[in-house]
């Protein structure tokens, strides 16, 4: 990245931070959120050859991002990591659906979606699930110009919710949004961690991943759940008041 885009950012940066503050300045620390999404899959080996102790090393450069869940993750500026929100491939109403959610851990909450994406159904479903729970009067939501954000009926749920969405400029979520600035670096760290740290699970080169209902498929499932509840429980309260700090600094 050049110095002048690095600048350009910097200066980006400041302008929002001003609004945000002339708009936002008297709002409490545990009434300001921030929200973003990321793509979780179950190969993500720090580099695109692993070699694990013992085993034949693996390059996983060019291979099409298979098992993918999007793991939802939500800040408060007062240091607090909300649950998570998973969208995992599947059907409404399918065996994932009906079978396997509810067997995954409790504090945390899941949607099926047929490409794992986060859509307006998903999106609706996290206003609900996560954000209107420990809402307790006026409230910022810090977002990123994603269609479902941005969307009438996105909006209109948050204002029930009594959620005062805050868009972020375009093309700026490196410096301007709390979790991108500090969070998602960290969590992905983490979760890679993890991802050495514990036996992969057993197969032949023959396997097929792409079988999303093997039984196979549904242990790669819950083990990336669980990694990304490991990694978000690593995330300290320093680390998101600061996260804050750096992406929207006060004037």
């Amino acid at each position: 990245m050049s110095k002048r885009v690095i600048t350009d950012l910097e200066s980006t940066r400041a302008e929002f931070a001003a609004q945000f503050f002339n708009q936002h300045g008297d709002v409490p620390d545990d009434f300001v959120y921030n929200e973003d999404e990321t793509g979780i899959q179950f190969d993500m080996p720090p580099r695109n050859i692993l070699s694990r102790r013992g085993r034949k090393s693996k390059d996983f450069k060019g291979r099409e991002a298979l098992l993918l869940v999007t793991a939802v993750l939500t800040i408060r500026r007062d240091g607090l990591n909300l649950p998570l929100l998973f969208v995992i491939k599947g059907q409404p109403g399918g065996r994932i659906d009906t079978k396997e959610l509810p067997s995954f851990p409790s504090g945390h909450y899941y949607a099926v979606q047929n490409k794992a994406w986060m859509d307006s159904s998903a999106w609706q479903q996290h206003l609900w699930l996560v954000l209107a729970v420990g809402v307790q009067g006026k409230s910022v939501l810090v977002l990123d110009s994603f269609e479902s954000h941005v969307s009438d009926e996105g909006k209109e749920t948050a204002a029930i919710l009594e959620y005062d969405v805050c868009a972020l400029p375009p093309n700026a979520t490196s410096h301007c949004q709390p979790l991108d600035v500090s969070i998602m670096v960290p969590f992905k760290r983490h979760m890679r961690d993890l991802w050495i740290a514990e036996d992969m699970i057993s197969g032949s080169e023959e396997d097929n991943d792409e079988d999303w209902m093997s039984p196979k498929a549904q242990v790669k499932r819950r083990v990336m759940i669980d990694w990304a509840i490991k990694a978000w429980n690593k995330i300290t309260p320093e680390q998101v008041r600061g996260s804050f700090l750096k992406a929207i600094p006060k004037p």
